[in-house]
């Protein structure tokens, strides 16, 4: 149906698969690199929250698309323990720079280990602080990215979305929203739900770009400015 409920609709499952798909799914896709099954150790071992990381289904996707697209510059907003930054820098030419965003002190400390006993050291810059801060500095400095990775707070999605497309991107570039179907499949009175589905509508709304919301893990709206 057309867009423009104030509400999402109401979805009673936790998740968009059943549990046979996306195991399915994934045991037909490409095993990670050692790199990232270390991410996935040590945030285990660290007791940190799992589901926030990406797992190899989607961290897969975001290397393929990275490489599929020859981008070189990657803005990773919400790096968590690190799987889509190291995905993305898997994904990219030699010479190319990921560059990571965290808030948590701690959480960036185990993502910096981690990073650093990485093939991919040298592609990967990661910014501890307020992702709004850093991405207005980014702005001062003339920085531009080929793909811009939202996978942070949802409550400020609008915020990161538009402040992406203040300048953020490249020529080209391509916007990923994380977890956009979590306007779905949070629990009913979860305030994320309704921010998810606040923000989806903004970028529906928005004239300058065409969108497609992919059904992966929890959802993933590829956005391109229109040309």
């Amino acid at each position: 149906g057309e867009g423009g409920a104030a509400k999402p609709p109401v979805f009673d499952e936790n998740t968009l698969f059943y549990p046979v798909v996306e195991a399915y799914a994934l045991s037909q896709t490409t095993s990670g690199s050692k790199d990232v099954d270390a991410v996935v150790e040590s945030t285990d071992k660290e007791g940190l929250f799992a589901p926030c990381m990406v797992g190899q289904l989607e961290g897969q996707f975001l290397k393929m698309f990275a490489k599929s697209t020859k981008a070189s510059r990657v803005l990773d907003v919400g790096t968590f323990t690190g799987y889509s930054a190291l995905s993305f820098a898997e994904g990219i030419a030699a010479g190319g720079k990921v560059v990571t965003l965290e808030s948590d002190a701690k959480i960036a400390g185990v993502a910096k280990s981690l990073f650093d006993g990485s093939a991919q050291k040298e592609k990967i810059e990661l910014v501890v602080g307020d992702a709004k801060g850093a991405m207005r500095k980014l702005l001062e400095d003339n920085e531009q990215f080929d793909i811009v990775f939202l996978d942070a707070d949802k409550e400020n999605y609008v915020t990161y979305y538009d402040l992406t497309m203040e300048g953020l991107l490249a020529p080209g570039g391509v916007i990923l929203a994380d977890n956009s179907l979590c306007s779905l499949v949070y629990t009913e009175g979860d305030e994320r739900r309704q921010k998810l589905h606040d923000f989806n509508e903004h970028v529906r709304k928005d004239a300058r770009v065409e969108q497609v919301v992919l059904t992966v893990r929890e959802g993933i709206t590829l956005i391109q400015p229109l040309a």
